[in-house]
């Protein structure tokens, strides 16, 4: 009787698991504060000073973009990509930016149509 009950309770935390990840998957993932300060105003839609494939993790060309390549050109610059120092961006800053690129590239996958938006933008300034 035990081992019939374990098995129910397994397979009920299984499948609450899996109903879990696909509800948080549904919704866009949250833009880290320093993504939003630093990076969105160079990286957003209709802006043409960086590009905006970073956010499905793609070159220009249509190549995958690799975590350590973001890491390097944000911490050292790359043409017109400004380095920013440990003590601007910290390592777990660069960890949430990094995360939030690759979730958002999964998410536009199937959101094909939606467009990243830090939380302060279009407010009204008073």
């Amino acid at each position: 009787m035990k081992s019939k009950t374990l098995k129910i309770f397994a397979a009920l935390l299984v499948f609450g698991m899996l109903l879990s990840a696909w509800v948080q998957a549904d919704e866009p993932p949250k833009m880290p504060y320093v993504f939003g300060m630093y990076c969105f105003m160079c990286h957003k839609e209709k802006v043409q000073i960086g590009p905006i494939g970073i956010f499905d993790m793609k070159t220009k060309e249509g190549n995958y973009l690799h975590p350590e390549y973001i890491r390097n050109n944000t911490r050292f610059g790359y043409n017109a990509m400004p380095a920013f120092r440990l003590s601007e961006v910290s390592e777990k800053e660069m960890d949430d930016i990094v995360t939030y690129l690759k979730d958002l590239a999964a998410y536009r996958k199937t959101h094909s149509d939606y467009q990243p938006m830090a939380e302060f933008e279009g407010e009204a300034n008073d």
